[in-house]
């Protein structure tokens, strides 16, 4: 049997559902849920957990162009050929802000997690309800990092109407969640083979989903560490001392045959952004031919957003490159290089995450990120001093910015010490290895530290909610910070989303900084 992406995507209800077994009957009735029974059995057992696969980084393609695709342009990971009076210009239409939470967040994940945690009673021991809870708490968070507080450890069931968990109870809460089910893993449960032919990611192995889980937990840990730091000391040294993913051989990524970043692609709604082509060609990095398709001169170029759409403009837009994947190629979640990353800012907080330097695990991250693409990593390059500097595109004009500039190099020396360069060195790397697939990942982390330094957005359409980006000390400050609350949640939650727009500032604005984003 082919093994078909991999287990269970959940929701973001909390842990806390007490008492709601018969509306779990209720949704199990109503939406084909299925018993604990089901849950140990081949093949409704092994379907029902594929079909809770889908949605981490949404494998269906209008899925992923919503929540991951239509959003890239924050990251710098992307332009818009279209659309580009909607997102790109920071002014999303209702509808399409309202996606990734009423969608992939509610429509799909919500019954089937329910579900499972019906079948279950909630016993995190039950290796279903382990691999729900891990899978859940990977969606929550990315969900959580494009809006801010959710409804979490008060929902009740079926009724989401309940106050919303503040951004700084939803990660602690997150974090103990992840720590439960990896302990779960590592005992009983995680001997179970159960659904080896349904997991495309780790082949059945239980063991090796609890190091994703602690892995997620160090990213979520650093994510913290401005505003929470020694609740992400304690969860990220517990993480890394139980182990967490240090190999490309581990690195968390699902199998496609549709991939739907291709297929968004095809649809010439995106193409790659000019900041990562750019960083790349400014570095001579090895990664290039392997990241980018090649369109002018033998070699890549990134698009800018422009000020109208180009979408029907065929010769335009086969002047911008496109990610260099294919239909089969896997969808990266959290890879070793990225770990490497975490390590390495980890040891610039005094944490104990490692006994190598920063330095030494800066220079891991790269090598295992050029590893994991085939690619050989000349020792010239960790030496490099190029910087990044103006851009100019001949194609659309309108879109250049010839005095633009960075500071940041490649070369961990020429920080000279300087723990803040450090970071930005940190984090530019991590970005280039988040491409292509984690764009809000890299969204986020610009967010958080304001590196690498990205362009702004030609038109801002925000009507002052989004002050442009600008640099400030050498980090990046303005730019999108998140979405809005759905409007249906205004409309059928209104006093409780009244409450957690007063915890983003008392504004539901797109400027508004998220709690770990808010800088000393």
């Amino acid at each position: 049997m082919n093994k078909i992406l991999f287990p269970l995507v959940a929701l973001f209800l909390g842990a806390s559902l007490v008492g709601c077994t018969k509306n779990f009957e209720e949704y199990n009735r109503d939406l084909g849920g299925v018993t604990r029974d089901d849950l140990g059995s081949l093949p409704k057992g092994g379907s029902q957990v594929n079909k809770l696969a889908q949605w981490l980084i949404p494998n269906q393609e209008n899925g992923y162009q919503m929540t991951f695709d239509m959003l890239s342009p924050y990251s710098g990971f992307a332009g818009a050929p279209s659309f580009v009076s909607d997102f790109a210009a920071y002014s999303p239409r209702i509808g399409w802000n309202d996606y990734p939470m009423e969608d992939t967040f509610t429509k799909h994940l919500l019954p089937d997690y329910m579900s499972v945690y019906g079948a279950t009673d909630g016993d995190i021991n039950h290796p279903a309800m382990a691999l729900a809870t891990i899978t859940r708490v990977a969606i929550t968070h990315y969900i959580s990092d494009i809006y801010g507080p959710l409804p979490y450890s008060k929902v009740n069931g079926a009724n989401l109407s309940v106050p919303y968990d503040t951004q700084e109870e939803l990660y602690k809460n997150m974090l103990e969640d992840l720590k439960k089910a990896s302990e779960s893993l590592m005992g009983p449960a995680g001997a179970s083979a159960m659904y080896a032919d349904y997991d495309g990611m780790y082949g059945g192995n239980l063991r090796n989903w609890a190091t994703y889980a602690r892995s997620l937990i160090l990213r979520m840990s650093i994510r913290i560490s401005g505003v929470a730091p020694e609740l992400a000391k304690e969860y990220a040294e517990w993480a890394v001392a139980n182990g967490v993913i240090e190999s490309n051989a581990l690195n968390a990524k699902t199998p496609t045959t549709d991939n739907p970043l291709a297929k968004t692609n095809g649809w010439n709604d995106s193409r790659v952004g000019a900041d990562i082509v750019e960083y790349l060609l400014a570095f001579n990095d090895p990664r290039t031919d392997a990241y980018f398709t090649k369109v002018r001169d033998g070699k890549p170029f990134g698009l800018r957003s422009p000020s109208n759409s180009i979408k029907g403009n065929a010769a335009i837009i086969s002047s911008y490159s496109s990610p260099n994947i294919t239909s089969s190629s896997p969808i990266y979640l959290l890879t070793a290089a990225e770990v490497a990353f975490l390590k390495a800012e980890g040891k610039l907080l005094g944490w104990n995450v490692s006994d190598k330097s920063a330095k030494e695990l800066y220079e891991e991250g790269i090598r295992l990120s050029c590893e994991q693409w085939g690619v050989e990593l000349p020792e010239e390059y960790l030496q490099n001093t190029n910087k990044r500097g103006g851009f100019v595109d001949k194609v659309l004009p309108e879109t250049s910015l010839p005095d633009f500039s960075s500071d940041i190099t490649v070369n961990w020396d020429d920080a000279n010490g300087d723990v803040e360069k450090q970071k930005a060195k940190i984090i530019t790397q991590k970005w280039i290895a988040l491409f292509p697939y984690n764009t809000v990942e890299a969204w986020s982390e610009w967010r958080r530290t304001g590196y690498p330094n990205l362009l702004p957005a030609v038109v801002n359409s925000s009507s002052g909610e989004v002050q442009q980006i600008t640099q400030v000390n050498g980090r990046d400050t303005g730019g999108m910070q998140r979405l809005k609350f759905v409007s249906s949640e205004k409309t059928q939650n209104a006093t409780n989303v009244a409450a957690a727009i007063q915890d983003i500032g008392g504004k539901d604005s797109y400027g508004a900084p998220l709690w770990w984003a808010k800088r000393n």
